[in-house]
């Protein structure tokens, strides 16, 4: 099966948007997971707003950005969590790293924080490497929150420590001088800008993207939650081909959905297969027991057809259900086609074979 296509590098530069510094120290004992680090937290600061500063603080001062990473090949699974226990570890990473842990720290002390791919400019440059932030509803308010820009800064190919809080709590506008997120909802903004905006350095009052529409983002991002992984991405998709002139950064990530969006369709079909099989075997196993029984009592009595007539329920309820979950496959890759209309006739032969059992019992 394929697997996930990634990236993880990332450009470091600065914003002059500056945030309350809270000050506090969370002992060694407590930054070796992401359940520790929620604990001390969560117990040690009074609301979400703190908890999250403290988060990025201790983030941006104990965490350096390796400037040479290795990269997960397209043929490697990606194992988040390793991954995460991983820079946790070794005290590094890159910026999908940080926004990971930040994501997962955040979300274990019950704050909706997202994980957030997009891009970035310095200088009014644009970088050509994609980069990875936080959002985060605070207090009903959107925020933005990104740790690797507030770790410091790469000279001379040398990561150079110089933590700040102007990348902690930033509010939508000020963040689009300089971050683009792929993905026009995370713009938090109900005009979000065209790509071309702002690699052009227009975001300047009412953005002309999403064909001039206003949207509720909100409302956006609580039905993207929802969806399915191949809904989502192909909702994504959608958002981004009607948000303005891509650049080549916003290209590849289409690439990259469609290419995820084939992985997750292997996965979903897979996963359909396996939970219809194992309605279709409980229903076998319950006609096998009225088979049996029969074998058993060949002169039924009316208590015998009763437990027979029972079972044969029982087995049409799985079975039915098996048929349920096949009709749910959507676009099945061709491996899996032959596997899954093996079954299909499987479950129509079962429903035939206790129809007939049925009418045998009267």
């Amino acid at each position: 099966m394929r697997k996930f296509i990634s990236y993880c590098l990332c450009a470091l530069a600065f914003l002059s948007v500056k945030a309350q510094d809270v000050r506090m120290e969370i002992p060694d004992a407590y930054s070796g997971s992401v359940d520790s680090l929620a604990f001390y937290i969560d117990s040690h600061c009074a609301d979400d707003e703190a908890k999250l500063q403290a988060l990025y603080r201790w983030i941006t001062t104990h965490m350096k950005y390796n400037v040479f990473p290795t990269f997960v090949s397209v043929n490697e699974k990606r194992d988040e969590q390793r991954e995460i226990m991983q820079a946790l570890a070794n005290r590094q990473g890159v910026c999908r790293d940080f926004a990971k842990i930040f994501e997962a720290v955040g979300t274990r002390m019950d704050i909706p924080v997202y994980f957030v791919k997009g891009y970035t400019k310095s200088g009014g440059v644009v970088m050509t490497e994609p980069h990875a932030w936080c959002v985060a509803l605070v207090n009903d308010g959107w925020y933005n929150y990104d740790p690797t820009f507030g770790m410091g800064y790469i000279r001379n190919q040398r990561f150079v420590s110089s933590p700040n809080m102007d990348y902690c709590k930033v509010e939508p506008e000020k963040f689009l001088q300089t971050h683009m997120p792929f993905d026009p909802i995370w713009q938090l903004t109900p005009n979000p800008y065209a790509y071309h905006e702002f690699d052009d350095g227009e975001v300047r009052g009412k953005s002309d993207s999403l064909d001039g529409h206003a949207f509720r983002f909100a409302d956006s991002i609580r039905i993207s939650l929802k969806q399915t992984p191949v809904a989502r991405l192909q909702s994504i998709n959608g958002r981004i081909r009607r948000n303005g002139r891509p650049n080549p950064l916003v290209d590849y990530y289409l690439q990259l959905n469609e290419s995820n969006m084939q992985v997750y369709r292997q996965r979903e079909v897979y996963d359909i297969y396996k939970r219809a099989l194992k309605y279709f075997n409980r229903g076998v196993d319950h006609f096998n027991e009225a088979v049996r029984y029969q074998r058993v009592h060949p002169r039924l009595g009316k208590n015998d057809k009763r437990k027979m007539i029972a079972w044969l329920d029982k087995a049409s309820e799985a079975v039915a259900e098996a048929g349920k979950e096949l009709q749910k496959a959507h676009d099945v890759p061709e491996q899996y086609a032959t596997a899954l209309d093996n079954l299909k006739q499987a479950v129509a032969e079962t429903m035939e074979k206790i129809r007939l059992k049925n009418k045998m019992l009267g």
